[in-house]
């Protein structure tokens, strides 16, 4: 089964895919869906709405409430920055397909020098590239002494 842009969090065991963010997004965040390259979209107590980028690790708030994301998510710049819309289409024209319980992601993190191309893209189980991702700028993050990606 192919997956579109994003999918919904439900019936996801998103705690457990989590796990390696959690020191970065708070437990009052509700997860609403996930993007094809693994980014979240998270809804706040305060209604507003929230991105985790797993490209760069910035968490920051997209929208005042549903209804502004919804409108925002259908212009081509906010489903390239939010979702990967691009890269997800050369990636599907290239054969790779994510089903349900996988994303898209980068075998080398541009963070660390992985080159922007198709060559670096490949299929991931889901929780495997949360796990990795958010290891990865973890590490990153605690090893420049700032906060990543918090605004």
């Amino acid at each position: 089964m192919m997956r579109g842009l994003a999918i919904s969090c439900e019936g996801l065991d998103y705690e457990r895919l989590l796990l390696d963010w959690r020191w970065l997004v708070p437990p009052s965040m509700t997860p609403l869906m996930v993007g094809i390259f693994g980014d979240w979209v998270f809804g706040a107590p305060d209604e507003t709405i929230w991105h985790l980028s797993l490209l760069d690790c910035r968490f920051v708030q997209v929208a005042m409430n549903a209804e502004e994301f919804n409108k925002l998510k259908q212009q081509d710049q906010h489903r390239d920055e939010w979702f990967g819309a691009e890269w997800a289409d050369i990636a599907i024209e290239n054969g790779l397909v994510p089903k349900h319980d996988e994303c898209l992601g980068w075998k080398t993190a541009p963070v660390l020098g992985g080159a922007f191309n198709v060559d670096n893209i490949q299929v991931f189980s889901l929780f495997i590239y949360q796990s990795i991702q958010g290891q990865i700028f973890r590490q990153l993050s605690h090893e420049s002494g700032v906060q990543a990606g918090a605004v």
